[in-house]
């Protein structure tokens, strides 16, 4: 399931998206879906799994 949403960025935080994007090859979007990807795994190195019984506490 996607969820949508709107998220407002910085202007200088955009553009650098932006930038890293098109250098990647992908929308800025998908630019920051695998950022936040990334993010996640390492935060899961880090600390633990988040299992589903977590995300069912929020």
């Amino acid at each position: 399931m996607e969820i949508k949403f709107t998220m407002p960025l910085d202007e200088e935080i955009a553009l650098k998206m932006t930038y890293i994007s098109k250098y990647y090859g992908r929308s800025r979007i998908k630019e920051i879906e695998w950022a936040c990807k990334e993010r996640i795994k390492a935060f899961e190195t880090e600390q633990g799994k988040i299992s589903m019984e977590d995300l069912k506490e929020l």
